[in-house]
């Protein structure tokens, strides 16, 4: 047990997600967390373990933690703990799918063989204009809506900013789990814990792993990558837009510029005007 001056991990880092939902022995907290969410009954889950996964997170240059794991029906499920919003969450969580559909078969197999996939994006940010915090897909044809067209891949987008603003069924399994994951909620996930001992028993997994220094070193590596992208794509914006209005401005110039030389203005007084040089002006065709 870990020291109460020590701040727990938080779920949402995902290496810390991926470590304490993959690890063997843990099953049973993705099959009830699964179960609630899919509306399923799994009786059996096989989750694929990364044994690189602290070597690889040793050099930062593993940017995707997400758990695969297939179900007693087969399905292929992938989970993935998302904290920034990259813009692109529709098209990366299609290429998940796509990548777990063409993994199952070889040249010499039949597409009647593909099992079904599901990807489950955790995000901890909002991003459709729903008010619900999870969205299922559906693909249906276009004229008759009420009709699926294929249900091989589902997708299924959990926001939590938007769980923690709703008012959701404790009693719900998905909602206490959901809790569990997000954190944020402490006098619920109190509540919870006293009514869900598997969530109880992964909580206090949860303390004893924060309490190992060398998962803490790695999680707080893992924080600071996501830090440095956020702020590496926030200071490109800042001097993209900072060149944009530089080169704008520039643009401006030269468009006054052209204008006064058609009206043969004198060079001189074209160059006080603008603020180009007489060499530049010039230069302009």
């Amino acid at each position: 047990m870990i020291k109460n001056s020590m701040e727990k991990l938080s779920i949402k880092n995902d290496f810390v997600f991926k470590k304490l939902f993959s690890k063997k022995g843990n099953e049973e907290y993705l099959i009830q967390f699964l179960s609630g969410l899919l509306n399923l009954e799994i009786k059996r889950i096989e989750i694929e373990h990364d044994v690189a996964l602290e070597i690889n997170l040793e050099d930062k240059k593993l940017g995707i933690l997400d758990i695969k794991a297939t179900l007693n029906d087969d399905t292929c499920v992938d989970i993935e703990m998302q904290r920034s919003d990259e813009k692109n969450i529709v098209k990366r969580s299609t290429f998940y799918a796509s990548k777990l559909v063409s993994e199952q078969l070889s040249k010499s197999q039949e597409y009647k063989l593909i099992k079904p996939v599901i990807v489950i994006f955790i995000m901890d940010f909002n991003y459709f204009p729903f008010e619900e915090y999870i969205t299922k897909s559906m693909m249906v044809t276009d004229l008759h809506r009420e009709y699926e067209l294929n249900n091989n891949v589902i997708y299924y987008y959990i926001e939590l900013p938007k769980f923690r603003d709703a008012k959701v069924n404790m009693k719900d399994i998905t909602s206490q789990w959901l809790t569990f994951i997000d954190g944020e909620k402490k006098k619920e996930l109190e509540k919870v814990m006293e009514n869900n001992n598997l969530i109880k028993k992964a909580d206090e997994e949860l303390e004893y792993l924060s309490g190992d220094a060398e998962i803490r070193r790695i999680a707080e590596l893992r924080d600071k990558y996501v830090r440095d992208m956020k702020s590496a794509k926030s200071d490109g914006y800042e001097d993209g837009e900072k060149a944009g209005v530089k080169q704008g401005v520039i643009q401006e110039k030269i468009n006054i510029a052209k204008n006064m030389l058609k009206e043969k203005i004198d060079i001189k007084i074209i160059s006080r005007v603008t603020g180009l040089s007489e060499d530049e002006i010039k230069n302009i065709k």
